[in-house]
This record gives structure tokens, sequence and C-alpha cells, in this order.
């Protein structure tokens, strides 16, 4: 396991506040320092929030139609799946009562629920709610992302009765038990709603000012009162702040106004390292960023312009100019914090291959010389495409930014109304440490197809998803990945860590939890 680097404190020092972290109880930090900064600080921790800073705000707060990190940050202490993660990454039941009951031939799942779970309304969670929650997932009208991992593996699925679900599967899907372990189960009444997050989990969502903050509180009838190891989470609340410019956000890090930020940009890193009231947190996660090409369409219809387009892309200007030499060279669609990474790949040069790429361009079919690419809201998204768009620059490619909100980009990934699209995501969300939503545009036979087809990625792919062995799926990714950058089908052009930054006096974030991109806020402390 690559591990993660906190910066901003010794080591003896980052040491002893895990030692703490370990050590405290439920309390509150109290006055400690003789700074008055510390003071205030500590003055302010006295009302048990732990306040987060994030960079933006989901358009949907509804987790079972993204799982984009910015809505699944927000929704980590609310909702809870059937199974989840223990500390080390191994799947155990959550709403689950104990392991499924698995049919002879692998195709009907019965799974008994924990009794005694309330919502946070004080409705008691049944077998309603996960079927509810399977329909809406399915509904091609809903717009879920996760109909794309369930598609044509789910028969049916039924309440047996208040507390048992049967599913049943149309052929072996090895990856059901993943999906299970990170769906986020929703109050049947709930499902179709964006406006809200109703949940079991241990806070709930209060209330919320669009764009700007999200309230949380603790629930005290969190199943019952039976909280993991016997004790309640130590915050009263949680408070999650929009500051979109990064400057801001460790601006209010630095005052104590939060406690822990999300995505700081690499300009202001030396800052963080610089004051020993913070530390800086680097590491290996699934944090893809998304490149496809449409391929039913000129010009990425044509291999030899593919190929000159991927050979072009300046990897190490982006990895130097938005992520600061903080990543790794991209390849193919999986990373170094992924199942099926191959360090051995090396298809594409760090710098842009001017002549190769022109030679390729010259003996292209297709005379088009522009294309559009289509990019999500964020600042890092922009940035990356700004420094593409003047490498492709150099070899007579005329390029143009469109750049899209969450639904309206979703739309034309659907839709597949796109030349090149591109965005940054969290895979953990829905896959955990791997990399299945990622893949999904190069099965032909895919709702999210972008025109690809390759028998053998296709045979890979059903490997990937219907094996129920892992060195079996481990390997079919590994040979996907390495065909898709060969054939320039997705070609991500860096590999980037995950950026956090936190306030010495909290507990250090959880580095196996962040290798599956969770925040993990719950399980935090004032230390």
């Amino acid at each position: 396991m690559t591990p993660v680097r906190t910066v901003g404190l010794n080591r003896r020092g980052f040491l002893g506040l895990a030692a703490l972290a370990a050590a405290a109880g439920t309390g509150v930090l109290t006055a400690c320092s003789s700074s008055s900064g510390s003071k205030r600080v500590a003055d302010r921790h006295r009302d048990g929030i732990l306040r987060i800073g994030v960079a933006s705000a989901p358009s949907s707060l509804n987790p079972l139609d993204s799982g984009s990190e910015i809505t699944r940050w927000i929704a980590e202490p609310i909702m809870e799946s059937l199974y989840g993660y223990d500390a080390k990454l191994a799947s155990v039941p959550l709403l689950a009562d104990g392991e499924p009951r698995i049919a002879d031939d692998g195709l009907a799942w019965t799974i008994r629920l924990r009794r005694g779970v309330l919502w946070h309304d004080g409705s008691p969670f049944t077998a309603d709610d996960v079927v509810a929650t399977l329909a809406h997932m399915l509904d091609l009208a809903a717009g879920s992302e996760w109909i794309t991992y369930m598609l044509g593996y789910l028969s049916r699925f039924e309440k047996v009765d208040e507390h048992t679900v049967r599913i049943v599967l149309s052929k072996p899907y090895g990856l059901l038990r993943s999906h299970l372990t990170n769906l986020p189960i929703t109050h049947r009444d709930f499902v179709a709603r964006k406006d809200t997050m109703m949940g079991t989990g241990p806070y709930r969502l209060d209330k919320f000012v669009a764009g700007q903050s999200f309230t949380l509180s603790r629930f005290d009838r969190y199943h019952g009162g039976q909280y993991p190891g016997g004790a309640k989470p130590a915050f009263a609340g949680m408070e999650y702040t929009v500051f979109a410019d990064a400057n801001t956000r460790v601006l209010s890090l630095r005052q104590g106004k939060v406690d822990l930020i999300t995505a700081p940009s690499f300009a202001t890193f030396d800052t963080i390292r610089r004051d020993t009231s913070l530390a800086l947190v680097l590491t290996e996660a699934p944090l893809d960023v998304l490149s496809y090409v449409m391929m039913k369409k000129e010009p990425f219809s044509d291999p030899d312009f593919r190929k000159a387009v991927a050979l072009s892309m300046d990897r190490q200007g982006v990895l130097q100019r938005v992520y600061g030499g903080e990543g790794t060279i991209g390849q193919g669609p999986i990373g170094p914090a992924e199942l099926g990474w191959d360090a051995t790949l090396k298809t594409f040069p760090p710098a842009p291959d001017v002549a190769q790429a022109r030679a390729l361009l010259a003996r292209a079919k297709t005379t088009k010389r522009s294309f559009t690419v289509t990019i999500g809201t964020n600042q890092g998204i922009r940035d990356i495409a700004q420094v593409l768009v003047a490498g492709w620059k150099q070899v007579g490619l005329d390029v143009t930014i469109e750049q899209l909100a969450g639904g309206p980009w979703s739309n034309k990934w659907l839709s597949r109304d796109y030349d090149m699209l591109m965005n940054t995501f969290s895979s953990g969300f829905t896959s955990g440490p791997a990399n299945y939503l990622t893949l999904a545009p190069a099965g032909s036979a895919n709702v999210l197809s972008c025109g690809y087809a390759n028998p053998e990625v296709d045979r890979l792919i059903d490997t990937v998803w219907q094996t129920s062995d892992p060195a079996a799926r481990e390997a079919a990714l590994g040979r996907v990945n390495r065909l898709l950058a060969e054939d320039a089908v997705i070609t991500p052009p860096v590999y980037p860590k995950l950026a956090l930054a936190q306030r010495a006096e909290l507990s250090p974030l959880d580095p196996t939890m962040l290798r599956i991109s969770r925040l993990d806020p719950q399980h935090l402390r004032f230390v």
C-alpha cells in the first residue's frame, strides 16, 4: 500500500497526533496553548462542530444519481450501504444482517436486513427501502450513473418480508458484492429527490444553502444507539462550507475557521507546508481524469487522428502546472491506486511527440483538424484543458473548450453527443479500489459506449464484471488498460494525487479510507 504523505508536521509530531487520536474519547479540544491564535481555535471547538471547506457544491444532493465526490463527501456521514468497508477494505455487513445467502448457481442473493435501524425521520428501515433504491437505480428516466453497473445483470429484485430482500441475476455477476458495498440505500420516499438526503447514518442533514453550505447534526438514535465500538461520534455536528477559490480555502484553514479542506491547489502547497499548525495530505487514490473520445464520427473515428491527439498531449505540462508534480504521467484509464495498474505501460511520452503526431495526421484519412473538448466546471479540469490545448496547437490542431455544469455535462455523456469529453472523478465512491465506471464507455454494448468495438475488450470487460476470481479480474483489467491506451481510446494525461489539508488539532485522516476517496469524517475527532 502506498503511504499517505502528510506534510507540515515532523514525524514525531504526526505520530504524536496519531496516538492522541487513538486515545481521545469524545472530548472537544480545550485551550492548551498560550498563543492567542490557538486559544481562538480551541474556543471555537467548544461547540463540537467539525467544519470542512469544500471547493464546490453539487447541483443534486441525490447520491443515487451521482458518485461524484462533491456529492458523496457530504453524503458520507449521512448515507449507508448494505455492506461497508472494514479497516482493511474488506466488505462487511452494515445495513445487511450478516452475509447473503447465495444460490448454488450464483444467480439469486437473499439478504437479511438489520432490525432496529431508523431513518433520520424516525421511520424504520425495511426491505421496501432497498427495493425502491434498486428500482430508482435501474430507471432509465432517472439518469442514475449506477445503471451502467447493474443494467443487463439484474433480472429482478423483490421484498421477501419486512427485513429480507432477494436479488435475482440474469447471468453471473462477480461485482455485485462490490456494488452493494458502495451503493447508498435511500428512504423509499426520497429516492427521486435531489434537494435533500434521507439516510440511516450517524449524522443527518438539517439544512443547506444551495451552493454555499450544508449543516449536519449527530443522529443519536443511530442503529438504536448501537455505535460501532460502543462510542458515539465525537462531533455534535458538521458544517460543510463552499469556498470556490483555493486561496480562500487555505486562508480559512490557517485562521481556524475550518478544520479540513479539500482540493488545495498546488500553488498553495508551500503555504500549507510552512504553517506548522497545518498538515498537507497527499496520497494516491482513484482520482480519475476522465478522457473519452467519440469514435462514431469524425475526426476520432480515424485511428491515426486519435493517436496523433494522444501523442501530442502535454502530460508533463499538466502534471507540473496543474498538480505541482504530485502525480504520475497518464497512459491508459487505470491509475496507480487502482486494481489492474501496470507500472510498465509506457505508450505515451511525458512531453508531446510533435514529429510523430504530425506524421500520423499526414497519414490520417480524415481532413478535420479541429474538435471540441467538453469539460466540467471545476477550475482544475479547465487548467488541464488549457495546457492540453496549447500542446495540440503545436501540431496544428484547433481545439475549442466547452465548459458545462454537472447535469448538462452528464447529458452529453449519456447522449454520446461529444467529440472529446473530459472531467475529474473519484471512482472510489462507486467502485472502491477499482475503476469500473471509467471503463464502461469502452464496452461496445454499454449504454455509455463511445463507439469503440473490440471483441477482445468486450470479452475482457465481461470477465471483469462476471468473474468471482480476484486474480482473473485483475489480469483482465490490466489487459484492458493496455489495449485502450494503445488504441488511444481512453488516455488521461495524468493520474493526480488526492490532496487535502487539515489543522493539526484534528486527528489524522485515515490513509486506508483515503485510498478509496473517503474522508470518513464521522470517525475524526479533535485531539
